[in-house]
């Protein structure tokens, strides 16, 4: 029956959200995002209230979560 389906896939040739927040920082807040961004005993939403309490920065937790599990438009480019 589905023999012939086919789904188009669909590539951003652009950053996540993730991405674009990460070129923004200075090369030291790059190091201590990435540090954080890697490790596993902090949660996405955990990450996302902390940037968006400490920096203003409102960055997803599903986008973290998608960033993270390379998911996101990053991993197509």
């Amino acid at each position: 029956m589905l023999e012939n389906l086919k789904i188009k896939v669909q590539r951003r040739p652009y950053p996540c959200a993730v991405r674009t927040f990460y070129e923004s920082l200075s090369e030291a807040d790059k190091q201590i995002f990435m540090d954080v961004l890697c490790d596993p005993n902090v949660s996405h939403n955990g990450l996302s209230r902390a940037l968006r309490e400490q920096t203003n920065t409102r960055l997803a937790d599903t986008s973290i979560a998608k960033h993270r599990q390379g998911l996101c438009s990053c991993s197509r480019i």
